[in-house]
């Protein structure tokens, strides 16, 4: 199955679930606490989602979620495998179409026995090239009287992140589109002024900074970003109903949270604190 097929067979299976629970997608966002848009595309196979939305999908609707949580890693590991080189390189010394049917002509044409007396004189030279290269080096090594140099160690090869415009304290204040910080973000921990508005904070690994988000809130609802070094960022809702704060450093050890209020002096409330370091220590 190819990729895109395995993301529309975990996004059929959640819209199923969808209809089945009878519940729209703004129903869906008030009980899981993620972004009505979110489930939007998670459910036509638009994005892949996070393992914890599926989970909370399965037991929202009373169903075992082990399944569907197979489904997604089989995707998982799927989207973190390389992509398989296709076509091939033609051999040197050839044109193309020429390959082994026109060599195999040749050598049925010269016959067996000349075939293998070719073959056995190719070794046979390529052979005594080796040994005479060997015997150079043992010579060479032999006479300076010092042992052969270890063998270099091979670089090891880093997989680039994706391409960010700042990192920790450089992205304070900074907007996390702009910076391409939204790339690998994840949302990490979560909250609700009930029936009023959703809380996130949403976090990326590649700019190692953090923001807040508000949704289905009222105009003039607000959200705050905190980090442990004393450091804030907040916005306002203006109009519409959803908005985000500025990007805050999240330094692996230190910790991060959102918290929202209503306007007028409304009921407030905040997430959990997110530790960078505790997390990746967590990861297999």
């Amino acid at each position: 199955m190819d990729r895109a097929g395995s993301v529309k067979d975990l996004a059929g299976e959640l819209l199923a679930l969808k209809k089945a629970s009878g519940s729209s997608f703004v129903q869906l966002s008030e009980k899981t606490h993620y972004a009505k848009s979110s489930w939007e595309r998670w459910v036509n196979g638009k994005q892949f989602p996070p393992r914890d939305a599926v989970e909370r999908l399965a037991r929202l609707c009373g169903t075992d979620p082990a399944p569907l949580l197979a489904l997604w890693a089989e995707e998982d590991a799927r989207r973190a495998a390389p992509e398989p080189v296709t076509g091939a390189e033609p051999v040197a010394g050839t044109e193309p179409g020429e390959g082994a049917g026109s060599g195999a002509g040749a050598e049925a044409e010269a016959g067996p026995s000349s075939a293998r007396r070719r073959r056995t004189l190719w070794a046979s030279l390529a052979l005594a090239v080796l040994l005479v290269a060997g015997a150079a080096s043992y010579a060479a090594l032999a006479g300076s009287g010092e042992p052969p140099a270890p063998p270099r160690p091979k670089p090891v090869v880093k997989v680039a992140g994706p391409a960010t415009g700042c990192t920790l304290t450089g992205c304070e204040g900074r907007d996390p589109k702009k910076m391409n910080c939204g790339a690998d973000a994840v949302t990490v921990r979560t909250g609700s002024i009930p029936k009023d508005l959703v809380i996130e904070l949403r976090y990326s690994r590649a700019c190692q900074a953090a923001w807040g988000r508000i949704s289905f809130a009222q105009v003039g609802a607000t959200v705050v970003v905190n980090n442990s070094d004393g450091a804030a960022q907040a916005d306002v809702v203006h109009f519409d109903r959803d908005v985000y704060t500025p990007l805050i450093a999240a330094p692996d050890d230190g910790s991060v949270w959102v918290c929202a209020a209503l306007p007028k002096n409304g009921p407030r409330s905040c997430t959990g604190r997110f530790i960078p370091s505790e997390e990746k220590a967590q990861q297999p």
